[in-house]
């Protein structure tokens, strides 16, 4: 009997795993598997001697775990989930792709492009010049009679170099962006822009020079001459930030009421995210003043024939004029004007003299070249630029080009047919023929009605 017991007695072996596994189903707790790579057992394998020693030397005892365990990654957070760190990891690629997009080159002018041809169509290969998400830029257009320098004021506006030598490349050379009348072909009858043309300079300043006004010199009919010069002044209105209205020594009253003319024929656009009532900031600049022009009398007459003239109009000719506006239901009106001319009376007219030059050095009665020229840019660059779109987007180049296509195709409007009816009447009529003279002021009492 006694070896029968032998037989089936338990050895401690067998009795230690059967008291870890009781306590393991009484804890609940699953077994624990350690993964070891080949290089770790191989180097277990390799010394045997003293780890079997410790496992028999040492006692087994027996660690009871928390029952949460949280196990962490590196760059991950306990409280993150990992669909989430996909989810931004995914934003920041689509971030990133989006900022390379943005990106453009900058396309760098060496001489002006034709925008408007002298037909009045616009030029599609000129959007190529332009960016698609730039948003900061500025648009300066410039208009005059013939001969007034208007090209001349456009290049000391183009070149950005601080070092730049405008009496000998301008007015000596005459080797600049825009070209210019010759010295040998001053006195000529053909003017030398009869398109306009644009250049962007690489601080996105966009200059427009159109061809003169009230010019018969490369156009046939008078009539129309003078639409295609409405037209025109209205484009210029419609897509400028600022317009500079070049002067000569002579004050042309003619060309000053073509611009207020131009200014109450212009239409409102039917373009819901432009402004139908926006007016430029406008710049007189007088040519080639003489030394009496400088005198602070003469200064004061200029500016109050220039705020006489265009008393009621919404030209802001002031520096520092801006737009206000007013958030009503979602919309940017713009606020009234005040009648109050207080003010008006006490801002100063947006004029500047520019002398006529024959040595850069400085005279009695003007300062050097360099420095007018510094003053010329500083009064143009300080310039507000007012709100002319109310999109839901910014205003970018792409937009404006789109803006002056429409405005300047738009010609066929009420407004150009009745003058244009209005007025062969008045030169075909005769001045014994009292019956298309009575009938012509009929037509003109029923357009102003």
């Amino acid at each position: 009997m006694s070896e029968k017991r032998r037989r089936y007695r338990k050895s401690k072996e067998e009795k230690r795993s059967s008291a870890l596994a009781a306590t393991f189903k009484e804890l609940n707790i699953q077994p624990k598997i350690l993964l070891k790579t080949r290089n770790e057992l191989k180097t277990e394998n390799d010394s045997p001697g003293p780890s079997a020693n410790a496992e028999l030397t040492n006692p087994v005892t027996v660690q009871v775990p928390q029952k949460t365990i949280i196990f962490t990654k590196n760059a991950q957070s306990p409280a993150m989930s990992p669909n989430t760190i996909r989810e931004q990891a995914n934003n920041s690629n689509n971030d990133a792709s989006q900022q390379a997009q943005v990106v453009e080159p900058v396309p760098q002018m060496t001489r002006p492009a034709t925008v408007i041809s002298s037909i009045g169509l616009i030029i599609d290969s000129a959007k190529k010049l332009l960016m698609k998400n730039n948003s900061d830029f500025m648009v300066v257009g410039v208009i005059g009679t013939q001969g007034v320098g208007k090209s001349t004021i456009l290049n000391l506006l183009a070149n950005e170099q601080p070092d730049f030598d405008y009496y000998r490349k301008v007015f000596v050379e005459e080797d600049s962006v825009f070209p210019t009348k010759l010295k040998l072909n001053k006195c000529s009858a053909r003017s030398r822009t009869e398109s306009t043309h644009m250049f962007i300079t690489p601080d996105r300043l966009i200059l427009l020079d159109t061809p003169p006004v009230l010019s018969n010199a490369y156009k046939k009919d008078m009539t129309n001459n003078e639409l295609d010069d409405l037209t025109n002044i209205i484009t210029l209105l419609s897509a400028c930030h600022l317009l500079i209205v070049v002067m000569d020594d002579y004050f042309n009253l003619n060309f000053l009421n073509l611009l207020r003319f131009a200014e109450l024929m212009k239409p409102s656009q039917d373009v819901k995210p432009f402004l139908h009532n926006y007016f430029p900031n406008v710049l007189f600049v007088k040519n080639h003043a003489k030394r009496l022009d400088f005198a602070q009398a003469n200064i004061t007459i200029l500016e109050n024939i220039l705020k006489s003239l265009f008393r009621d109009s919404q030209l802001r000719i002031y520096r520092g004029q801006s737009m206000d506006y007013i958030q009503q239901d979602g919309r940017t009106l713009i606020s009234k004007q005040r009648k109050a001319r207080s003010s008006d009376i006490e801002r100063a007219v947006n004029v500047f003299l520019f002398p006529e030059i024959k040595s850069e050095e400085a005279t009695c009665y003007h300062e050097s070249l360099p420095t007018i020229v510094e003053q010329l840019r500083y009064l143009v660059f300080s310039t507000p630029r007012n709100q002319m779109y109310v999109g839901p987007a910014d205003l970018t180049e792409e937009i404006w080009f789109e803006w002056l296509g429409k405005v300047s195709q738009s010609v066929d409007h009420f407004f150009f047919k009745t003058y244009e009816d209005i007025q062969r009447k008045y030169l075909d009529a005769a001045p014994g023929a009292k019956e298309n003279a009575t009938n012509s002021s009929k037509d003109l009492e029923s357009w102003r009605d």
